[in-house]
């Protein structure tokens, strides 16, 4: 059986991939799942997020050859923090597929790689590991454009016959239809990327304060609306289908 690997990216930073990371994995450790995030930005967010000390050895020292012990948040769910090191000579030339390669041995449910914003080697080393992607954008136009990056290398590599991550869909994120921009969001990304499924995460305060209490949103606030958008999303990621 293959382990599902999503890679949550966007390249622009505040678009919501550290909390869409976070959740999806709280969702699928709340299944009873065995699910380990890698997190790939030097801020190490989603370590902290999920309650994690985000200054242990992890992803960077995993690519350095070592062998970090994933921090365990709760019975179902692991994290390997990013951090500083995730700057340093070794990992920033790592080839595309030391990652995927680093984490063979490792014997999870699902994967989630929390990919970093602006940093393209980073996210391409999560993208070459994932089996699928979550391609991230709000409603700002910058965000729309990172998203497009992301999509065309996708494309790109599948074209080329790469061993990238083989599926992918646009999440929006943040959206409150009440505001004219997120109303138009679903139709401009519709409208540039016709032939991949678009998911939807809606603004909640609830997902917003686990982070800040530093708990996973299913043992925080499993009811909320954000939470019931991440279990469609973590289907997706899993299954290929909404349910």
């Amino acid at each position: 059986m293959n382990v599902p690997r999503i890679a949550v990216a966007g390249r622009k930073g505040g678009v919501g991939k550290t909390t869409i990371s976070c959740g999806i994995a709280s969702v699928l450790a709340s299944q009873n799942k065995r699910v380990l995030v890698i997190d790939l930005d030097p801020q190490s967010n989603a370590a902290f997020a999920l309650g994690g000390d985000p200054t242990k050895p992890g992803t960077a020292e995993l690519l350095m050859g070592k062998k970090p012990h994933p921090l365990r948040i709760n019975e179902y769910l692991d994290v390997l923090p990013g951090g500083a090191e995730l700057g340093n000579h070794h990992v920033q030339t790592a080839h595309s597929e030391d990652l995927a390669d680093a984490l063979c041995d490792f014997e999870y449910d699902a994967m989630i790689f929390d990919c970093p914003p602006g940093n393209e080697h980073l996210e391409r080393l999560a993208l070459f590991a994932a089996s699928s992607t979550l391609i991230v954008a709000n409603a700002h136009p910058m965000a729309i454009m990172g998203a497009g990056r992301v999509h065309n290398e996708l494309a790109s590599s599948k074209e080329k016959g790469r061993k990238i991550a083989g599926r992918w869909a646009i999440v929006q994120s943040l959206i409150d239809k009440r505001r004219k921009l997120d109303k138009n969001l679903e139709m401009v990304l519709a409208d540039l990327y016709p032939e991949v499924e678009h998911l939807v995460v809606h603004q909640d305060t609830e997902m917003a304060n686990a982070t800040a209490n530093q708990t996973p949103i299913m043992e925080y606030a499993p009811n909320c609306r954000g939470a019931k958008d991440l279990l469609e999303i973590a289907n997706w990621g899993c299954h290929g289908e909404k349910k």
